[in-house]
């Protein structure tokens, strides 16, 4: 049990008596840390949530903004890395399940899905076996409700290997005067709709709240995930939706009943009723405990209107979605939970749903490895590249995302690899669109935390500028260890920090996020600790959106400066074995500027291919860009980066606010003119064509690779570690 010696002190002194058994089960999910964020949230009041295209921010399920004056953009990010690692199938599926269900909250119809996979080196069984499993999870799911899974981030490390970390988002749209409004009232009554509750993720919060124990210990904790019942249910509430029916709905997640009804009543003012022995299961002997925190999946707390409840029941009944009508509010400010007419659950709502904060303590860990000097012959530069575009992490990941349906809804403007973010056409006889990008590089966190939260969110809003898209929102996924351990909390703390400082900085509120603690190995030790940052925005129209494949009829132009930043490079680990160095420095008023500019170029369609540069450096960008269109190029690294010290730094510093752009050869004026105008660092660089990607400094050549070569290696690598299993 999660609950401390104080905690426990705590509730027998708030209630005056012993807790019940089932009082003490639910406190176990709602005062989880997984539920509660007890050792978070005085940190997470750090990131800044409020602008005015801001229409729901954190503490609902998921976080809205205004898109266009008739359409909100409803999104929420989740974490299911303990499931997954104990059964990556079903612990993968259900986090697509509950993603989408939390965007269901909202009132909003779930268009898109996103993921954030870190898994292990794929050289060992067990990191091959997860990773299949997990992927077809994903898949799975995702492609029976629906949903397509349009975009993501995928990263491979030793870290991993037992412990991998699985991030879903899910992205809706509504009309912003459809988004429900997450209140209740005394007299209203509590629907439970979709699956029957079983044994399965039971205290599945308590679970995630700890470190791993063994596979079978946990295997309990893990739901099992029906799609086929959730594609009726999104169905179901979409036409009660249209027809106005409900008020509230809230996804049974993490806590199950206990935790939605609870943190329902409280966030109202009210008290609430439940009556467990009315709650439709799938086992008839479940105990009232279990009934109070199972995780099961598939269902939903529905708040109809005052009138609309037998028409609700109905609805539901004609999709075939079984319901059970199990209680009200009232204003009493408790939760009472009724037995078979014993009253077992007798707790202020407040109590309930607000764990008592602990406090942390942070203790910064040695300092990573300070970059050595480097060295490479320039002949071996194009060899270099080879290495970096076959490294698990930057090679292509179609072998991941072809086994998703990422263009079911007809919304998926360009297919998953071939531009830097996600284009969703609205289908609203109109050319709009959503624009959404997730980023994070373990790497950079593990390295400085600091900087590396501020990297990923810089990444991510960098894509959707790429595209054409103007950035409205984050959210963010954290994932660190073990808060009790004090080295391990810092990397937290700083994480936050991080983030807060460049979403300052780029003016860009937060409107939801999540967080996974106790990432730890069989050891003790502390995964590498990652901030996965969602990015979305709007495009006035996507038939201007660019890919990052060049055509081969324009130049290349570098926008934004290069600066002799190698440490915690992709080059650094593949040449040293291991990380070296701090990650470049974030500048976000740089940032803010190049993307408003490329943005700007987009719309006005001066450019042909758009690319912004982030691991492995400007020539693994142009590496990337010509493999996407089939056509050559030839990068003169001696112009893209005059003040470095060698064009190993200039070919593969990961400086970040930078992009390059292919662009016709009597446009290049203009864009230059307009770089100028607003104080961005552009020049040209290169040009496309060709068979070949060129390394040159000036006039000189240093490398030729063959386009086909480099091709192979980019499209072949994760496919060819994953048939060794």
């Amino acid at each position: 049990m999660p609950l401390t010696e104080r905690e426990l002190e705590e509730i027998r002194r708030r209630l005056g008596r012993e807790p019940t058994r089932e009082e003490l089960a639910l406190f176990e999910a709602t005062w989880s840390e997984h539920c509660s964020y007890k050792s978070t949230r005085r940190l997470l009041r750090m990131l800044p949530t409020e602008a005015p295209w801001v229409l729901v921010g954190p503490g609902r399920d998921a976080g809205a903004v205004k898109l266009f004056d008739d359409v909100a953009v409803v999104a929420r990010i989740e974490s299911h890395n303990h499931p997954s690692a104990v059964d990556p199938y079903n612990g993968a599926a259900t986090g697509v399940g509950g993603i989408v269900r939390d965007v269901l909250g909202l009132g909003a119809q779930p268009i898109a899905l996103l993921d954030a996979l870190y898994l292990g080196s794929l050289r060992t069984p067990v990191s091959r076996w997860l990773t299949k499993g997990i992927v077809r999870g994903i898949s799975d799911y995702g492609n029976r409700i629906g949903v397509p899974t349009v975009a993501g981030e995928t990263w491979f490390h030793a870290s991993y290997e037992r412990q991998p970390l699985v991030n879903v988002a899910c992205i809706g749209v509504a009309r912003p005067g459809d988004l429900l409004p997450g209140s209740v009232e005394p007299g209203d009554v509590m629907v439970l709709a979709g699956n029957s509750t079983g044994r399965d993720g039971m205290l599945g919060s308590s679970f995630a709240s700890r470190p791993l124990g063994s596979r079978e210990e946990d295997i309990a904790a893990v739901q099992v995930g029906n799609p086929f019942l959730e594609k009726l249910l999104i169905d179901a509430l979409t036409e009660a939706f249209e027809k106005k029916l409900l008020r509230h709905v809230k996804d049974l997640g993490g806590g199950g009943l206990a935790t939605a009804v609870s943190e329902t009543a409280a966030s109202s003012g009210v008290g609430a009723v439940v009556h467990l022995d009315r709650v439709h299961l799938r086992e008839g002997d479940m105990e009232p405990a279990e009934i109070l925190v199972s995780e099961s999946q598939e269902r939903m707390l529905l708040v109809p209107w005052r009138d609309k409840l037998g028409e609700l029941l109905r609805l539901l009944d004609r999709y075939g979605v079984e319901a059970s009508v199990i209680g009200y509010f009232d204003d009493t400010r408790r939760l009472r939970a009724v037995y078979r007419g014993r009253v077992v659950v007798d707790l202020p709502v407040e109590l309930a749903a607000s764990a008592p904060p602990v406090e942390r303590s942070a203790e910064s860990p040695p300092a990573p490895r300070e970059l050595p000097g480097l060295s490479l012959a320039e002949e071996e530069l194009g060899w270099l590249l080879e290495r970096v575009v076959s490294s698990p992490r930057v090679a292509g990941k179609a072998w991941v995302y072809e086994q998703y349906d990422w263009g079911v809804q007809g919304r998926t403007v360009a297919p998953p690899g071939y531009a830097d973010a996600a284009v969703l056409w609205l289908r609203d006889g109109t050319n709009r669109g959503v624009v959404a990008a997730l980023a994070g590089n373990p790497r950079y966190t593990r390295q400085d935390p600091f900087r590396g939260a501020a990297l990923s969110l810089a990444e991510a809003y960098r894509h959707v500028a790429a595209v054409g898209g103007e950035p409205l929102a984050a959210l963010d996924n954290i994932n660190a260890g073990n808060p009790e351990k004090p080295r391990q909390f810092w990397y937290f703390k700083r994480i936050v920090e991080g983030l807060a400082w460049m979403a300052r900085g780029l003016g860009i509120p937060f409107i939801g996020g999540n967080v996974s603690l106790y990432n730890e190995d069989e050891h003790g030790h502390m995964v590498d600790p990652v901030a996965s940052v969602l990015v979305v925005g709007r495009i006035s129209d996507v038939s201007r959106a660019t890919s990052l494949a060049l055509t081969g009829e324009g130049v290349l132009v570098a926008v934004g400066e290069t600066r002799p930043e190698l440490g915690a490079s992709e080059a650094v680990e593949l040449l040293l074995g291991e990380p070296a160095g701090l990650p470049p420095r974030p500048r976000p008023r740089e940032e803010a500027a190049a993307a408003r500019l490329v943005r700007s170029l987009v719309e006005d369609g001066l450019v042909l291919a758009v690319h912004s540069v982030g691991l492995g450096g400007a020539a693994t960008a142009v590496a990337r860009m010509a493999i996407a269109g089939g056509v050559g190029a030839r990068l003169d690294l001696s112009a893209i980066c005059p003040a470095c010290r060698s064009l190993l730094e200039a070919g593969f510093s990961e400086t970040p606010g930078r992009y390059i752009l292919e662009v016709q050869r009597d446009s290049v004026g203009e864009v230059l003119r307009r770089a100028e105008t607003v104080g961005v660092w552009a020049r040209v660089v290169g040009e496309t064509g060709g068979d070949c990607v060129e390394l040159a400094s000036g006039k000189r050549t240093l490398a030729r690779v063959p386009l086909v070569r480099l091709s192979e290696a980019y499209t072949t690598t994760l496919e060819k570690l994953m048939r060794e299993g």
